[in-house]
């Protein structure tokens, strides 16, 4: 046997023994996926691919399960993330979802070479209709990973990002200094050419204003929506300014921690989830 089959038996022995509800693998080729289809009928099967190719091909079959990988984040606990948002988007998966979940390396030397299981909980059911189904907010939440996994000199980087309602928002906060991007129309977040620039300008106090189209309006802006919005302890300025922000507007709000890096997504007032940027997994937010 090869090592990619005694993965695969591995994964299928420990999927029946954990009474999973899927087998989740990663395939450039699709064969990982038809080994197990193939061999272990009744359990449920999705397939992951970077592909494109494979992706049509797989699809071809109204009994195939799979989902395109297609963006920035290759780690394997970021290929989970991926999966489990997507799949939760397509109705491929829902909370409570049991996995075990095949990943590894991609490009031509890659292959799976991890089992791990994995709980999709109810919180990222939320997150995955504010997330995966918005290229912008899918954007600004890899942005905000990057900063907080490594954004100066290897040290998370404290940043705010305020999403939507652009007009409101700027009526809701001032200037702190010179605004880097006032007379461009054209730094647009979902262009990964762009990420470098932004990260660059997260060192300014204040926050990124980012409207629905993705384009950033404004960097430095101190945001002055004012209400009587609690959240949890040990939490500063920066979170309560974005939590007041997303209650007075209809906007969404990503900070990136200066001590720890975590992210939260604040939408009404509340933190709907939080990232741990070293596992790039979110985590579930209680109260």
């Amino acid at each position: 046997m090869t090592i990619q089959e005694h993965l695969v038996s591995s994964a299928t022995e420990l999927a029946k023994r954990v009474e999973a509800d899927s087998i989740l693998v990663l395939t450039e080729s699709g064969k990982a996926y038809e080994l197990i289809r193939e061999k272990f009928e009744d359990l449920d099967v999705i397939a992951l691919t970077p592909n494109e190719e494979t992706y049509k091909k797989l699809e071809q079959n109204p009994e195939s399960k799979v989902i395109d990988f297609s963006v920035r984040d290759s780690t394997r606990t970021g290929q989970i993330r991926h999966a489990v948002w997507r799949g939760i988007g397509t109705d491929l998966l829902s909370p409570g979802d049991l996995l075990v979940c095949l990943t590894g390396e991609m490009g031509a030397k890659g292959g799976i070479d991890t089992i791990s299981v994995y709980l999709v909980s109810e919180a990222e059911s939320t997150l995955a209709g504010l997330i995966e189904s918005d290229p912008v907010m899918n954007a600004v939440v890899e942005i905000a990973t990057e900063l907080g996994w490594a954004g100066r000199e290897g040290e998370p980087l404290g940043a705010t990002f305020v999403v939507e309602d652009t007009e409101k928002v700027m009526n809701l906060s001032h200037q702190l200094g010179l605004n880097p991007f006032r007379g461009y129309d054209d730094i647009n977040v979902t262009d990964e050419d762009n990420w470098e620039l932004i990260k660059r300008y997260a060192f300014l106090d204040g926050a990124f204003i980012v409207d629905r189209s993705g384009n950033i309006v404004a960097v430095g802006r101190y945001l002055d929506a004012d209400s009587d919005i609690k959240v949890p302890s040990g939490l500063g300025t920066r979170h309560i300014a974005a939590a007041s922000m997303s209650a007075a507007t209809h906007t969404k709000c990503v900070t990136v921690s200066g001590t720890d890096g975590v992210i939260r997504i604040f939408s009404n007032g509340k933190i709907v989830g939080k990232i741990d940027p070293r596992s790039k997994m979110l985590e579930e937010v209680n109260g």
